[in-house]
């Protein structure tokens, strides 16, 4: 079941390209949580971030950046600690209006159908999140 989301962003997509690539440690996680991230986002590049979320949980995310095309396309894999299997992330980023379309895609079939449910929730919550940062 895999992920398919639509976001329209009031910024420009250099704004929204700069937070998936610059700044994800900014807006990934729910609002609260204690957030660190690395990015070297080059085709080849690595990715990790851990989280500390207000409940008091941890949790681990990390990947490869496996397309780079700014500012417009970003391909990378995700795999959260401690799971087996590693999904695939595609965004796609295109002017609308003064703003920016985003389209993103998570698959791989490494999730059950819970799994894909809950992380489509976090998805659409990072992604207020991400709206809000890139206006600034």
């Amino acid at each position: 079941m895999p992920i398919h989301l639509t976001r329209a962003f009031a910024a420009p997509p250099e704004a929204v390209w700069t937070a998936w690539t610059a700044r994800l440690g900014d807006w990934f996680g729910a609002p609260g949580s204690e957030v660190e991230a690395t990015q070297d986002a080059v085709p080849g590049g690595a990715w990790d971030l851990r989280m500390l979320a207000p409940d008091g949980n941890r949790y681990g995310f990390s990947g490869r950046y496996l397309e780079v095309e700014a500012p417009s396309r970003l391909v990378f894999t995700l795999s959260a600690d401690g799971e087996p299997g590693e999904e695939t992330c595609t965004v796609l980023l295109a002017p609308h209006g003064a703003g920016t379309e985003q389209e993103f895609r998570q698959e791989g079939g490494g999730l059950t159908d819970e799994e894909y449910e809950q992380a489509t929730a976090g998805w659409a919550l990072f992604f207020e999140r991400l709206d809000a940062l890139s206006r600034v």
